[in-house]
């Protein structure tokens, strides 16, 4: 497809108002993977937005916004009768017209600054005011309820005329009570420090305040003196150049972005939005928006691939409860299992200490579980260095996880857990501070605080998937350290055998079932990665026969018994479920054991039917239900299953239902959720990208599969990547791909 008709599909997906909102309930996303924006109008016509950054960390390890900035233009110029407000998707840009002019918003493509250009006759003119709730002292934040000790400092703020300064310096750190906890205070050399003496903010200036004017917000996060963070900041705004060339520049990087890739379909059915309708009643944001786009498919995943971009090249990794781009809970509410719902679907009150935008749902922890969705489908859009960031991540606390799998199971190699904070330990509230009778290592938290092993093997899939992509010799020798590590760290836990096969257990099954012994989530991700390194076969970088003995050692996966048997969810199990995840079902995927394209499909498509049926996992969430109602929504990736079993028509319902979970109370139509998370649910919008091009596109052992799942009444224009940095082009209609292209790159 040409760049012009591909920016000019991407262009009918723009988000337009008409009607001036009411808080940020009507926010529209800009950003540029590091630092993004929530920008709307409120209905006195001012412009406000918050501004967030990936490496915002406090002292709790919370990630927490800049601000807030509010924009007054005198005379009033946004009223309902002379007002819109556009989000220009393929600049990556929002317009704001007025009754005599305009202003322009966006986030410099190439530095972490936010402009804000006004055109007006003379005689208008602007101020800007900056918000802030952390004012004192904060002994006790809702989402860290397990912290005592440490405490988040009050900000600093220093205004002038033109200018404003506005900065958050960590007075301490939470790691030294963590590493104490968890028996870890001797080790404080090893563990990775990212707070203590960070600070994080920002220098607005603005000029001129009469007619034409340019608001320009330099922002940075560090571990740093006071006076090198100033400096820096001034330098920013000294050597940023003209706006113009900024506006330009980042036009041009977002008009690239979306030529790189694309999906656009048609013929698919918009349903109705899936939420309780006692929702209605909290409502008091104006839903009013317009967007050319027909396809509800097309802009649930134009509008999350966006998101997703504006959030995701940070230093950290994105975020499960809401990115960069969360929201406030409502007047004087925290979020709750049994609010949730209310909590997003009201709006916010006034800003306080303890009722702000920087609250997010459940915990500051990144899990494992929620982390994943984000990246893995960034190889196959062309995105595939920002999975980088990820394994920087985890690269960190290497040395830290030997000392753990030592200290706490006397094994070798790696301990590696589904809930870590940057420093790689687990907060106090989910390790547990209450420790009688309770071994080293053991979490209090027997969710995701419980959850080992697995994550790893799918940490070393997606290692594995980046280097089929790229062929990095030096990055496979680094992921087969890890690799190695995990193994040796398995077989030294667990180092019993039952008739020559490793008896791995007792453990949880990820969330769901706990102290089973040979989880499907373990035995399938330790086969498939196995399977996998094998047929690399890289000789001197990889010991064969140990990868090769290990596979002999390997126990099966369980089936029921019977004429039609089913995989069960471990070799040995209890029946009560924890959680509502299909254990079973990572033998599919991540783990691709069984897919369209291998053996015994009918086995893994019969395990499908029945244990989502079992479990009641064929629906819809309903928003406003509690995130422990059973759905194919959230961080549940159904759907992607559904895809990767070629069940083109199951996964086409799941896909249509799932893109419109639009968020009841919240004006722009890809704020998910909030299903498991906060608003935008993040795992949602990610399964709705990995799922659409796993039924477009899927690889594997080199081989390319289009349209593997895609119903016969699409129709689907597309642009995908595959291993070994091939291009993949076609159109598919009538069921079979008429046109197709595939190139290196």
């Amino acid at each position: 497809m040409e760049r012009k008709s591909i920016l000019e599909k991407v262009s009918s997906c723009d988000i337009m108002y008409h009607i001036l909102g009411k808080t940020d309930r009507s926010a529209m996303p800009i950003g540029n993977g590091e630092l993004a924006a929530s920008v709307w109008v409120n209905k006195e016509g001012e412009i406000c937005f918050y501004l967030s950054r990936s490496d915002a960390l406090t002292e709790l390890d919370r990630t927490v916004k800049l601000g807030m900035f509010v924009i007054r233009i005198t005379p009033g110029q946004f009223t309902d009768k002379s007002f819109s407000q556009r989000l220009l998707l393929a600049e990556g840009r929002v317009r704001i017209t007025g009754q005599e002019g305009w202003v322009d918003l966006w986030i410099d493509s190439e530095r972490d600054i936010f402009y804000i250009k006004g055109h007006f006759p003379e005689g208008v003119k602007a101020e800007m005011e900056y918000v802030n709730w952390r004012t004192e002292r904060n002994t006790l934040a809702a989402e860290a309820l397990g912290y005592s000790a440490a405490a988040e400092s009050a900000d600093i703020i220093v205004r002038q005329e033109s200018r404003i300064l506005f900065y958050h310096k960590n007075e301490g750190s939470v790691i030294r009570e963590a590493a104490q906890l968890q028996g870890l205070e001797d080790c404080m050399d090893v563990i990775p420090d990212l707070l203590t003496g960070r600070i994080f903010g920002g220098m607005a200036v603005l000029s001129p305040a009469n007619g034409n004017f340019c608001v320009k917000i330099a922002t940075q996060s560090g571990q740093m003196e006071e006076d090198r963070f100033i400096n820096r900041l001034e330098e920013m705004l000294d050597q940023c150049g003209g706006d113009e060339q900024s506006r330009e520049r980042t036009g041009k990087h977002w008009n690239d972005y979306w030529c790189k890739s694309y999906i656009f379909v048609e013929n698919d059915e918009e349903n109705p939005g899936h939420y309780r309708k006692e929702l209605e009643e909290y409502i008091e944001e104006p839903m009013e928006y317009q967007c050319a786009m027909k396809s509800p498919v097309t802009r649930a995943y134009l509008l999350t691939k966006y998101m997703h971009a504006c959030c995701n090249s940070g230093a950290f990794p994105v975020l499960y409860n809401g990115m960069l781009l969360s929201l406030c809970a409502a007047k004087n509410q925290h979020f709750t299992v049994d609010n949730f719902g209310v909590a997003y679907t009201g709006v916010p009150g006034e800003f306080s200490l303890e009722y702000n935008p920087d609250e997010r749902s459940w915990c500051v922890e990144q899990l494992w579980q929620n982390i994943r969705h984000p990246y893995y489908s960034l190889l196959e859009r062309g995105e595939g260095e920002k999975l980088k960031i990820l394994f920087r991540y985890y690269r960190r606390f290497w040395e830290l996880n030997r000392i753990r799998a030592k200290r706490y199971y006397e094994a070798s190699g790696q301990h590696n857990t589904e809930m870590t904070l940057s420093c790689g330990l687990q907060s106090p509230g989910i390790y547990g501070r209450e420790r009688a009778g309770k071994p080293p290592g053991y979490a209090a938290n027997r969710w995701g605080g419980a959850v080992d092993i697995s994550p790893g093997l799918e940490l070393s899939c997606l290692m594995l998937d980046y280097y089929d992509f790229y062929r990095d010799e030096e990055f496979l020798k680094e992921s087969l350290i890890f690799i190695r590590d995990l193994l040796l760290y398995i077989e030294t836990r667990f180092p019993f055998l039952q008739d020559g096969k490793m008896q791995i257990g007792p453990i949880n099954a990820v969330e769901t079932y706990r102290d089973t012994v040979n989880p499907v989530p373990v035995v399938a991700g330790l086969r498939y990665v196995i399977r996998r390194i094998l047929k690399i076969g890289r000789k001197g970088i990889l010991d064969l026969d140990y990868f090769k003995n290990y596979m002999e050692k390997l126990p099966q996966l369980s089936f029921s018994a019977g004429t039609a048997p089913v995989l069960l969810p471990a070799e040995q199990y209890l029946e009560t479920r924890y959680n509502v995840e299909v254990v079973e079902l990572y033998a599919c995927y991540p783990f691709r054991e069984y897919t369209f394209y291998k053996k015994d499909l009918q086995t893994a498509r019969r395990t499908y039917f029945h244990r989502t049926a079992e479990y009641g996992i064929r629906r819809c969430f309903v928003i406003g239900e509690t995130p422990s109602s059973p759905s194919y929504s959230g961080w549940q990736n159904i759907g992607t299953v559904a895809a990767v079993l070629g069940l083109e028509q199951e996964a086409a319902q799941i896909l249509m239902n799932n893109c419109s979970l639009q968020n009841p109370g919240t004006r722009f139509p890809a704020m998910w959720g909030p299903v498991y998370d906060a608003v935008p649910d993040t795992d949602h919008g990610a399964n709705i990208l990995n799922q659409l091009q796993k039924m477009v596109m899927q690889t594997e052992d080199g081989e390319i599969y289009l349209a593997p799942a895609l119903p016969k009444e699409w129709k689907v224009e597309f642009r995908l990547y595959a291993d070994a940095n091939t291009c993949v082009e076609g159109v598919y209609a009538d069921g079979r791909i008429e046109q197709k292209t595939i190139s290196s790159i």
